[in-house]
């Protein structure tokens, strides 16, 4: 969850180095921030509490600087709860990315005479490190702490006495960085922008030193040296700016046209397609939205005759059983860290399982994990929601589906086409109107349903979390064919009830659907292609080769308008974070 990043130099840095590069990675985390700065001898140190982006800095510049951007675990949101942790004595700064589950066993071995200032978990290491640390250098010192904690964690450490920074990691990303100007930390690569010609990344149990003359990486458990492999990195800073646009949402929401494309042409859907041939069993995982995508691809794969196993990546461990090397097991993440999935692919891994990915960023750890990993090259996704790595994930199933069905051409061709079903929605002004119209009738509301069979019904779950994650209406995605079992007890007078009735197989029992809940005084929402009596509203989407695009489109406009007229910032959604690293 929470954001990393830190420099080490030969000449005097300006803090705005880590200030900037925090506001890049403020997706993780934006309750609170903080940065310190080696001053020569001497920590200068700033925290507050909320976003960075919308903060101002007074720090001086120094050869050493370690920054932190916060999502709370353990503590509330103030300002003494912000990280970095000092020591009694001044001497290290801490910054922390993760739990630490026994933090309470920790603290009580601990001498006396330490005084805490915070509520959180992580304020026992900088403790446990200062009673360890001695005259004894920072980086074995901060191994032996390391080795004590239990949870998943990267920790990084700034050292006044000596300039140097020490982070160790098990669990939680972070990335190496060498530029002309030093040696950089990042939790995750993308802030390492201009600053980086190389990375490199550090693997679970590996702690690395920074110094002015280079980096070197150790083995937590035997302190012995190990290497770290260096790549070259291309800058993808400006693809990560808002380029005009208002907001991130906006912004990534109109890419996706741009983004299906490039899929259409990718070979990499085709070398995921082989595996569904080759497979006995197939089972896709993924959370929140990857979820959604994943039960979308079983269809496509139903549709290609082969049968697929789905499940939310925190249940995964109910399938291990049924994994072995005949089982193709694919993850889908847009970051790559979330750590549900990480378990998951690793405990496939365990059973002997073929493993593969569809990701969107390259290096990640579920990327370096797998046999094979389809990247979704949909660019940074910066807002809090997944809107065009959503459809990217899509895309690649449907292709690979296709692949795996002996319909490469055909697939490629229904992406192509469902890009250009997408830029229509986002160009119309009637659609637009019309979407507007539909926000401004249900934003005062308290519950709102959507209703959607077979295929749809994906999109229903996947339209009512795009509503709830930014907008905080309760939203709730069902089968429509569900509806006489329990649902329709919901629906009173005056409820909103959004029908998903593309053309094709289900639009009659859709629209059966809708009539039952207008007879039972709902107000009804349609996304369909045409008006129909049951609607008292109609958003013109989902024409039967492109409807899933269209539908994700219209939700997704739909969900950032409720956003707007209920004062909410699309881009950061409160309680949430877009890696979810933690459990």
């Amino acid at each position: 969850m929470c954001g990393i990043f830190g420099f080490v130099s030969s000449r005097q840095r300006e803090a705005s180095v880590v200030f900037e590069a925090l506001r890049e990675l403020e997706y993780r985390g934006y309750d609170s921030w903080g940065i310190a700065v080696d001053t020569g001898g001497r920590l200068a140190v700033e925290k507050h509490v909320g976003p960075i982006s919308r903060a101002t800095a007074a720090l001086p510049a120094g050869r050493a600087a370690l920054g932190h951007t916060r999502w709370a675990t353990h503590g509330g949101v103030t300002d003494a709860n912000a990280h970095p942790h000092l020591d009694c004595s001044g001497r290290f700064a801490l910054i922390h990315n993760g739990i630490v589950e026994n933090h309470r066993e920790l603290a009580a071995r601990l001498g006396s005479g330490h005084c805490f200032r915070s509520q959180t978990d992580t304020e026992v290491l900088v403790h446990s490190l200062e009673e360890r640390a001695g005259d004894v250098d920072l980086l074995p010192a901060l191994l032996a702490v390391i080795r004590d904690v239990q949870g998943l964690s990267a920790v990084a450490v700034l050292d006044v006495c000596t300039g140097q920074i020490v982070a160790a990691k098990n669990g939680s990303p972070l990335a190496v960085g060498w530029g002309d100007d030093g040696i950089y930390l990042s939790s995750d690569p993308a802030a390492l922008g201009t600053h980086a010609r190389e990375v490199a990344f550090l693997e679970d149990g590996h702690a690395v030193a920074l110094g002015d003359r280079g980096a070197a990486a150790f083995d937590i458990a035997t302190g012995l040296p190990v290497t770290l492999t260096r790549n070259r990195v291309e800058c993808e800073a400006q693809r990560g700016t808002l380029a005009g646009y208002r907001d991130y949402m906006t912004k990534e929401i109109h890419e996706q046209p741009e983004a299906l494309r490039r899929i259409a042409h990718d070979p990499g859907p085709a070398a995921l397609g082989q595996l569904f041939e080759q497979a006995r069993e197939i089972v896709l995982t993924g959370c929140g939205t990857a979820y959604h995508a994943a039960l979308s691809g079983r269809a496509y794969l139903a549709a290609a005759g082969r049968a697929a196993h789905v499940a939310m990546a925190s249940e995964m461990p109910a399938l291990e059983p049924m994994l072995d090397a005949d089982t193709l097991v694919v993850a889908l993440s847009q970051s790559g860290e979330t750590i549900d999935v990480l378990e998951a692919v690793r405990a496939a891994r365990a059973a002997g399982a073929r493993v593969a990915s569809v990701v969107n960023v390259p290096g990640s750890t579920l990327d370096r994990l797998c046999d094979v990993s389809v990247h979704l090259a949909c660019g940074p996704e910066k807002c809090v929601l997944a809107t065009k790595s959503y459809t990217g994930k899509l895309a690649v199933l449907q292709i690979a589906a296709g692949c795996a069905a002996g319909r490469e051409s055909e697939t490629r061709a229904a992406v192509a086409a469902s890009a250009d079903a997408i830029e229509t929605v986002l160009r119309q002004e009637a659609s637009d109107r019309a979407i507007r119209r539909a926000a401004e009738r249900i934003a005062e509301d308290q519950h709102l349903f959507i209703l959607g069979r077979g295929q749809c019904y994906p999109a229903a779950l996947e339209t009512a979390l795009k509503i709830k994650e930014v907008s905080y209406l309760h939203a709730e995605g069902f089968p429509s064919g569900e509806l006489k079992h329990g649902v329709i007890a919901l629906v009173t007078n005056g409820t909103p009830c959004i029908i998903l009735a593309p053309d094709g197989p289900g639009r009659k029992e859709a629209l059966a659907a809708a009539a039952e809940v207008r007879a039972r005084g709902a107000f009804t929402i349609g996304v369909s292609p045409c008006d129909e009596p049951e609607f008292d509203l109609t958003l013109r989407a989902g024409k039967e080769s492109t409807a899933l695009f269209e539908i994700a489109a219209t939700a997704q406009l739909l969900a950032y308008n409720l956003a707007i007229l209920r004062g909410c910032d699309p881009d950061k959604p409160r309680n949430l974070a877009k890696s979810v690293t933690v459990k």
